[in-house]
């Protein structure tokens, strides 16, 4: 082996060739922008409330949205690209894709033989727009991107094997709503016979069966499902969207071993800690308590309303789409923003799931332990506390695999060893008498705590729980206020009894914790705002002081109407808290679940 592969290069090598690596693409960038800024001055003039927008060397335009989610922008993109191939009558098909924790986008397939006819198309429909293109490189991102409005492309583009086209949009303060990083991608696809020898992505056999991989259409990358078309597998096939049916082949419309079919909804709990009512009631209630926990955990912080709901509902909307309807758990109060006959959601009093005698109640541990008495709940169903977001697109697949199986957002911090202690936080004691039940029933021994978010549940498993009479369980239930004696019922208890059952795994979650009024606080808030790589973040009140109080809701407020600027569908006009005073009629039982 060469000496230079087996000795380091020193530090200050390593730091030029980052240097250099990062400056190479800037002297094209230069010269592309002077070429295309007459190109780009017109587009200017024709199209109104275009921002000038940077990714790294690349500067492109954005478009000002007036709404957005995720799924309506991946749908967007997609029919965008069908379109344009319709009516160039370019034969195409949908490449299933596997995204991970990037942006969704959809993949279209198209024969290299129709790749000139193709961007030549493109480039006079779009001409007109802020739509960009680009070239995708191998690990799925874009390494060089310019407007359709440009003119001609640069090299690297007309002979790339895989473009990328988009819009960039942009919400009302300018802040990027979709970058490069979304879009739809093309793939132009090669017979094999045109390859010398097989490619390095291949991950089924090629070569070693010429008759199969001649006249074969090959991918110019890897995806879930074969690299290698062979023409007996080329049976056409569609797949349903959200507004229109694809083409595809047989094996590409075919669901998933992992991909999730079942529904799954989502249950929120909020308290409106400013009701006088409400706020009356808990100090009642609290004089007559034995105070056997912390004064964080029953202050005022721990009921305070920033308005997080609206914003976290705003998240769900925007980021998944794949919950199929909301539940939101209350004490006999509304937002005033909300819209209760909503489409998709169903307003719960704590009087259809708890006991009558357990009311009123203070205690989320209490609340959670009745969820799955939500009449209509599906099996499969995300619990999420008001003060948790969703930062970008995420799918089911996320929380669940396609056999039903939960990922379990498990934390590295501990719960410790020893008796529950009145001034340790309230998960670990809650934790610890959780893994007291875990170890009774099944013999093993958690030790880890949940992280603050959305939290997947198995309605069968809470069910299981509680005709077991598990007596920690229904002390939860009547427990008033946070105590040492509570379970956590929908994060410890839930999680590893399922994990102990074989019906739920660790699982990694990528996530940001902000707790309200701490010096790091803004610090942390800006980095989620600049797009920090984490899926859901957490903005929790445990205990803020009366002086930190109006600094930190200020930046909290400024900082989530930035961050999800559109009002959801379950958003209506103001108006005052409105209590929910008459008892519902029960619901009836659905007879199907799943």
């Amino acid at each position: 082996m060469d000496i230079r592969h087996r000795v380091p290069a020193p530090a200050g090598v390593r730091a030029a060739r980052d240097l250099l690596a990062r400056l190479r693409p800037w002297p094209a960038a230069l010269l592309w922008a002077l070429r295309t800024a007459p190109a780009r001055r017109r587009l200017r003039a024709a199209v109104p409330g275009l921002r000038r927008v940077t990714f790294g060397a690349t500067r492109l335009y954005g478009s000002t949205v007036t709404g957005y989610t995720a799924a309506d922008a991946v749908e967007t993109d997609l029919e965008r690209v069908c379109s344009l191939l319709e009516e160039l009558g370019v034969p195409y098909f949908l490449v299933p894709a596997d995204h991970g924790h990037s942006a969704p986008r959809q993949v279209v397939g198209v024969e290299e033989t129709y790749r000139d006819a193709v961007l030549a198309r493109a480039a006079h429909r779009l001409a007109g727009t802020c739509g960009y293109v680009g070239a995708v490189g191998p690990d799925g991102a874009v390494t060089t991107a310019v407007l359709w409005a440009d003119g001609r492309l640069p090299r690297a583009l007309g002979r790339a094997a895989v473009l990328r086209t988009g819009t960039v949009r942009l919400g009302p303060c300018g802040q990027v709503l979709t970058g490069l990083e979304a879009g739809c991608d093309i793939e132009f696809w090669r017979p094999g016979r045109e390859f010398g020898a097989d490619p390095s992505w291949l991950t089924v056999p090629g070569g070693r069966l010429p008759d199969v991989f001649g006249p074969a259409l090959v991918a110019p990358r890897r995806n879930p499902v074969s690299e290698v078309l062979p023409p007996a597998a080329r049976r056409p096939a569609a797949v349903t969207r959200r507004r229109r049916s694809v083409p595809t082949f047989e094996p590409f419309a075919e669901p998933g071993i992992d991909e999730v079919c079942f529904p799954v909804d989502a249950v929120y709990t909020w308290v409106d800690g400013d009701d006088p009512a409400l706020a009356a009631k808990r100090r009642a209630h609290r004089a007559l308590s034995g105070g056997l926990i912390a004064p964080r955990e029953t202050g005022a912080s721990r009921y305070t309303s920033h308005d997080e709901l609206r914003y976290a509902l705003r998240s769900l909307e925007m980021y998944a789409g794949f919950v199929r309807r909301v539940y939101l758990v209350t004490d006999s109060q509304v937002p005033a923003w909300l819209d209760p006959d909503a489409e998709g959601l169903t307003v719960v009093d704590h009087r259809e799931i708890l006991p009558p005698d357990a009311l009123p109640v203070f205690n989320s541990h209490a609340i959670e332990s009745r969820l799955h008495h939500i009449p209509g709940l599906s099996e499969h169903y995300l619990y999420f506390n008001d003060d948790v977001f969703i930062n970008r697109p995420v799918a089911a697949e996320h929380f669940f695999h396609g056999n039903g199986i939960a990922r379990i957002p498990l934390s590295p911090l501990k719960l410790g060893v020893g008796a529950p202690h009145p001034l340790e936080p309230a998960p670990n004691s809650a934790g610890k008498n959780a893994r007291e039940v875990v170890r009774r029933f099944h013999g093993r021994y958690p030790t880890h705590k949940s992280l603050h978010t959305p939290h997947p549940q198995l309605l069968s498993v809470m069910r299981e729980m509680e005709d077991l009479g598990i007596a920690e369980l229904e002390r939860t239930s009547y427990s008033r206020f946070r105590s040492v004696a509570d379970v956590a019922p929908a994060s410890t208890l839930h999680h590893h009894w399922a994990i102990a059952t074989g019906r739920a795994v660790p699982a990694d979650y990528r996530f940001r914790y902000v707790q309200l009024g701490t010096p790091d606080m803004r610090r942390r808030l800006a980095r989620l705002a600049a797009g920090e790589d984490v899926d859901f973040f957490c903005l929790n009140d445990v205990d803020t002081t009366e002086a930190a109080r109006p600094g930190a809701r200020s930046a909290l407020q400024g900082f989530l109407e930035q961050k999800y600027p559109f009002p959801s569908r379950f958003e209506a006009a103001p108006r005052p808290v409105t209590p929910l005073t008459a008892a519902r009629p029960p619901r009836p039982e659905p007879q199907l679940r799943d």
